[in-house]
This record gives structure tokens, C-alpha cells and sequence, in this order.
């Protein structure tokens, strides 16, 4: 209101005095007011209207912070850096646009360029906050980028900084320095920063169990395996999404130890509990092994049979194959043995694990009474192993290498000629894998799709999940989300890690609620929400479409409170679109008040997403007018006459006719009522 009666003052031509003062307390206000955009175009106006203002200083120390809080990065960077004296705020503002910048670009997965930012913050320490902030961020970007020693370089200059109070930030930095050194296999730095993060970590932090699991896993390869065996029980006891895995690695240790019957209960838990656990093939090895260890061939040759009948595109069959044929030796059934070695030549000839095959399989084949077949088999093998034949290995490796050198072109030319001339070649999959990975770079999603279907029929193709999950993103990204679907589904039961199982779980989650099967996106963000600890972000979008969904089908109580949940923990896009849709239920519901606080205090806590601000803003007036105040409205309206999204502008616009329309209709209707009178 404030405002608006400094709109109408700054209108008092005659009295210039007056205008200056108004105007300048009008942009003032807007600032205030969590409406930088308005306050920037009212900065720059008096800058050019009034060049010679007692509050020139103060307007461009304002107009810098004011581009740093419109999300107007790049202006004020552009802005500041062009200001031939700064004062201390102004370079902390500096400091808080570059770091902000960079999050920009790390969240949109450019790393390097959010790097560059990163490194123009810390240049201004004026803030100790974005100093860490800053490399905090530089330090997961260059983690990201595999670059660990960059990376533990800027973990390292926030544990240095004496004046930080921020124990969360300091907590997730000995974690981040954990994760760096492990990569490096400096696991003595691994596990003193595994044991700092978990010795003060708290027992609600999201990623504690991760943390001693890690810790367990530097104990297990510093070969301190009672500490190890400790730390993998204790994830145990945190019910960690984890556990199937450290019941695993549990096995694994007392089976070194020579505790079989212990290493045998830990891996029974796994595959007795865990029937949908990604790591379920490497348990049925494992405890195949134990057998085969103490001499107990035929439960060995059971194991490895359980093992390849019900996880054939597990990367440990071949294995089991060749050790099953061993087992089978030692039972003198050489018939079998033979033929598990075949196996191994006509379906992974290329595999390392038929290296050592051939003397095992001539062996078994004659005291079979089949010595003859040998022949046979030794030529089949050759044709697989093609290593003879030097100038194709040096093709292909020439084609894959333009790939991974991001000469997409050359690399498609490159492989269409190897498919042409070695049409017979064990690499066929791998080079039309790396011919449609290019196609998919170049955006030619047409000829990606054909060649990862021509992939997907092959289950035991080394990067069979990755070419279901293309299929998947591609078939989403085009709309087409009932044929997206079984993709998604079947990523699900491929995934080899956390992050392909969250892409399948979130794809599937997606598509349902775009296909308006609500039930069916419900089960999948449950499942995120109980299993899927990648992230928070992962956790957020999952309770927020539980929302959605629920708001969808009418049920606005249980739609506001799972809105109230992702609000508990999101700072992120999700969280200003679940305070949004929460003012949207409001207003539905008539509850103009609480609707009004709702969308006011998103546009502060939410600043950095413009796009939930501007409809903010949009539902603001329809707030008003359903109040009956519409001088509210339109005041409302024509703030967003300087919004920086243009679809957000033109909606303005049309609401502010249709109330205008509304108003000059009605005096004109009380004008006739009048004359009838």
C-alpha cells in the first residue's frame, strides 16, 4: 500500500523535488518488497533521470544487490565488474552473484563453466558463508568431473576457515573429502574424513548410513577387517537401503576368515531377504563359492545353476559357468563339464574368462570320449577372439575413440565403415552401442532410437541397461510416455547402480501422471521415498508428486500435506512449485487469506525460480479479486509489467483488460441504472 501511494506522488510533475524522493522511495520499497526486477528498471530510470541525485551512491550499491536477488546473474556480474570503485557490500555482492551463478550452471549439469564462477567468488572473500559455499560447490563439481584433487583441494579450504559456524556444511565436506580420496585410493585420507563425517554427523542426517558404509569399505580395503565387520553391521542396524550390500561384503570378510557357516548365514540373508536387490547375483555367487571352497561341489553346482537360470545377464555367469564346470570335474561328470565350457565359447567367446578355457575343455572332452570335437570348439573360439587380426581391432578402437574424443561426425563415419567390412565381428554390438551413443550427442533421435532397439533384444550385452534407459529418455522426451513405460520397467530390473534403479523408479513415476494413472505414479514415488537415497532432490520430487497426484484426483487434504512435506525439506524447484500448488488449493478452497500469506512468502523463500514467482504473482491477483479488492489486483498486475518471462507479462496483461472491461462495464451499467432513476 506504501507503494502505491508512492506511485501516485512521483506523478506530481510540477514538484521535481517530490518525484525524485518518491520514485527513489517507490524502487526502495520494491526491493523491500522481494520485487527486484520492478526495483532494477525504477534503479536504472533514476540513474538516467536524475544523474546528479543525493542518492546516486546508494541507487547503485542497490541496483547491484537488486540484480543479485532478480536471479539476474549475468547483469549484475556484467554490472559490477564495470563499476570503477567498489564498496565492500558490492563486492560481497559480487561474491554472492558469481557463487549463485555457478550453482545456476552446476544444477543445469554444466560443471566447468560453474567452476569458472566458482573461482570468481572465492577471488572476493568478503563473506566467509560463500566462501564455503563456493567451495563446496566447486568441490562437488570438480568430484563430478573426476577431477578428486581439485576437488579435495576445495573441501580442504573450508575445513581451514576458522570462522565457519556452519557444522551441516563442514559435516557434508568431510564426506565430499571422503568420496575424493576414495576415488584417488588414498583410503588412509578416505577413512580419517569417513570417521570425522560420521563422529559428527547427526542420526537424522540423510546420507549417515552411506557414510559408514563407506568407512566399512576403507576399513575392508585397508585389510582392518574386524573394524570393517563392525561398521557393516551398524548399517545393518540403521536399516539402510544399503544392508543387502553389507550383509554381502559381511560374507564376504568371515569368508576370508574362514568363518564359513557365519559367511554362509550373512549371505543367505541376502538372498533370502533381498529377492529384488541389484547386488542379489553377486550373493548367489559368493555363496556358491563358499561351497565350492570347503569342497562341497554338488551344493557348488546347485548355487551356480540357481545363479544362471535366475540372473542370465549377470556380469558373474560366464563365471559361474566356468566354475560350475569345475565343480562338475571334481564330480567326475565330464560330459557336463565339457558343455559348460561350450557354453562359455559360443556365447561369451569375447569374455576374458574364455582365456582360460581351452585346456580345461580339451581335458574334460577326452576323458568324455569325445576328443574329436576339440577341433570344433578351438575354431570356434578363434572366430571370437579376433585379436589376430590386428587391423579390425585397430578400426574399431579408431571409431570408439573418436566417440569419446566428442567428434561425433567422424566417429558415426568411422563405425558405419567397421560394420561394413566386419559384419561377422563380436564388437558388432559395442560399435552400433557407440554409433547411436553419437547420434544421441548430435540430437538425431530418430537413428538413435532405431540403433538402442536393435541393442535391446540382447540381454547379455555389457551395456544392456544403459540402452534401455536411452530408449526410455528418448520415448519420454517425445511424449510418447505408454511406450516410455515398459522402457522404465525394464531399466528397473536392469539396473547395475543407484542412480539407472532412480532414473527407472522417476521416469515410471512420471509417466504415469502424465498418462493420468495416478495410482500406479503413487507406487513408484513411495518407492523413491522408502528406497531411492540418491539424493535430496530425488526425495523432494517424489513427495511432490505424490501432491500432484493426490491434488489431481480432488483430494486437495492429502495433497496439502504432502505439499507441507516437500516444504519441510525443499529449498528447490520442487519446493516453490509444492507453495505454489499449495496457494493454488487455498484459493480453491476459498481460504483467501492464508492463500495471500502462502504466495507472499514464496516470492522471498523462492526468489531464485522466477517462474513460480510470476505465477505467484498471477494467482496473487485472482487472490485480491475473489477478496473484492481489485485496486489490489491491478497493482498487483501491472508490477509484472517489467517481468523478465514473457509468457508471464502477457497473462498480466490479459487479466489486467479483463478487470478493466469489468469496470468500465459496471459504470456503465450504474450510469444507466441512474438515468432510469
Amino acid at each position: 500500500m506504501a507503494q502505491t501511494a508512492f506511485d501516485i506522488a512521483r506523478k506530481f510533475k510540477p514538484d521535481q523535488k517530490l518525484v525524485e524522493e518518491s520514485t527513489f522511495q517507490f524502487a526502495k520499497v520494491s526491493y523491500d518488497l522481494g520485487r527486484p526486477d520492478q526495483a532494477i528498471t525504477e534503479f536504472e530510470k533514476m540513474l538516467l533521470t536524475f544523474p546528479k541525485s543525493i542518492h546516486s551512491d546508494e541507487i547503485r550499491e542497490l541496483l547491484s544487490q537488486a540484480y543479485v536477488n532478480a536471479t539476474n546473474y549475468n547483469k549484475a556480474i556484467e554490472y559490477i565488474e564495470a563499476m570503477p570503485k567498489r564498496s565492500p557490500a558490492v563486492d560481497r555482492a559480487y561474491q554472492k552473484a558469481t557463487m549463485l551463478k555457478g550453482i545456476e550452471l552446476f544444477n543445469k549439469d554444466d560443471y566447468p563453466t560453474a567452476v569458472q564462477f566458482f573461482e570468481k567468488s572465492l577471488k572476493y572473500p568478503v563473506d566467509p558463508d560463500y566462501v564455503a559455499e563456493a567451495s563446496f560447490w566447486c568441490g562437488e563439481a570438480y568430484s563430478i568431473g573426476r577431477k578428486y584433487e581439485k576437488a579435495a583441494d576445495n573441501y580442504l579450504r573450508i575445513v581451514g576457515l576458522s570462522s565457519l559456524n556452519n557444522i551441516e556444511l563442514l559435516v557434508k565436506t568431510r564426506y565430499g573429502l571422503g568420496y575424493a580420496y576414495y576415488n584417488l585410493q588414498q583410503y588412509d585420507q578416505a577413512l580419517f574424513n569417513f570417521k570425522e563425517f560420521v563422529n559428527k554427523a547427526t542420526r537424522t542426517q540423510s546420507n549417515l548410513a552411506d557414510g559408514v558404509l563407506r568407512l566399512a569399505d576403507c576399513y575392508y580395503v585397508s585389510k582392518s577387517y574386524l573394524e570393517a565387520l563392525i561398521n557393516y553391521r551398524k548399517v545393518v542396524q540403521y536399516r539402510s537401503v544399503d544392508q543387502d550390500y553389507a550383509h554381502l561384503q559381511s560374507g564376504a570378510i568371515l569368508g576370508i576368515m574362514r568363518k564359513y557357516e557365519e559367511a554362509s548365514t550373512e549371505l543367505d540373508l541376502v538372498i533370502k531377504n533381498f529377492p529384488q536387490s541389484r547386488i542379489l547375483d553377486e550373493a548367489l555367487f559368493q555363496r556358491a563359492q563358499l561351497d565350492f571352497e570347503q569342497g562341497n561341489y554338488q551344493p557348488a553346482v546347485n548355487g551356480y545353476t540357481s545363479l544362471i537360470q535366475s540372473k542370465p545377464s549377470s556380469r558373474f555367469v560366464p563365471y559361474a559357468y566356468t566354475r560350475r564346470a569345475a565343480s562338475y570335474f571334481n564330480l567326475k561328470e565330464f560330459n557336463k563339464t565339457a558343455q559348460d565350457y561350450i557354453t562359455v565359447i559360443e556365447n561369451y567367446g569375447n569374455h576374458p574368462v574364455s582365456n582360460d578355457i581351452l585346456i580345461p575343455l580339451q581335458e574334460a572332452l577326452t576323458l568324455a570320449g569325445r576328443s574329436g570335437d576339440f577341433d570344433k570348439y578351438l575354431t570356434e573360439f578363434k572366430a571370437a577372439n579376433p585379436d589376430a587380426k590386428g587391423i579390425e581391432s585397430v578400426e574399431f578402437e579408431s571409431g570408439k575413440n573418436l566417440y569419446f574424443n566428442q567428434d561425433y561426425q567422424k566417429a558415426i563415419a568411422a563405425l558405419s565403415r567397421y560394420l561394413s567390412s566386419y559384419p561377422e565381428s563380436p564388437r558388432l554390438a559395442e560399435a552400433k552401442y557407440y554409433q547411436a551413443e553419437s547420434y544421441y550427442r548430435l540430437k538425431e533421435w530418430d537413428k538413435a532410437t532405431s540403433l538402442y532397439a536393435e541393442l535391446a533384444g540382447d540381454k547379455n550385452f555389457l551395456f544392456a541397461s544403459k540402452v534401455v534407459g536411452r530408449l526410455a529418455e528418448l520415448e519420454f522426451k517425445q511424449n510418447r510416455f505408454e511406450r516410455a513405460v515398459p522402457y522404465f520397467q525394464q531399466l528397473a530390473s536392469l539396473a547395475s547402480n543407484k542412480k539407472e534403479q532412480y532414473a527407472a523408479w522417476s521416469g515410471l513415476m512420471e509417466s504415469y501422471y502424465l498418462l493420468a494413472q495416478y495410482d500406479s505414479a503413487d507406487v513408484y514415488a513411495r518407492i523413491i521415498l522408502e528406497r531411492g537415497n540418491i539424493n535430496a532432490g530425488a526425495q523432494n520430487k517424489a513427495s511432490l508428486y505424490l501432491g500432484k497426484s493426490a491434488m489431481a484426483r480432488g483430494d486437495y487434504e492429502s495433497a496439502q500435506d504432502e505439499f507441507l512435506n516437500t516444504l519441510n525439506s525443499a529449498q528447490d524447484e520442487y519446493g516453490a512449485e509444492a507453495k505454489y500448488l499449495l496457494g493454488e488449493i487455498q484459493y480453491l478452497k476459498k481460504e483467501n487469506k492464508q492463500c495471500y500469506e502462502t504466495l507472499v512468502s514464496l516470492n522471498s523463500d523462492f526468489a531464485a525460480y522466477p517462474e513460480w514467482v510470476g505465477k505467484s504473482f498471477l494467482l496473487l491477483a485472482d487472490n485480491y479479486l475473489a477478496m473484492g479488492d481489485a485496486f489490489q489486483a491491478k497493482g498487483t498486475l501491472k508490477s509484472l509489467e517489467t517481468f523478465p518471462i514473457e509468457n508471464i507479462k502477457l497473462l498480466a496483461k490479459e487479466k489486467l483488460k479483463k478487470i478493466d472491461e469489468a469496470e468500465l462495464k459496471k459504470a456503465s451499467q450504474i450510469k444507466a441504472d441512474t438515468l432510469d432513476n
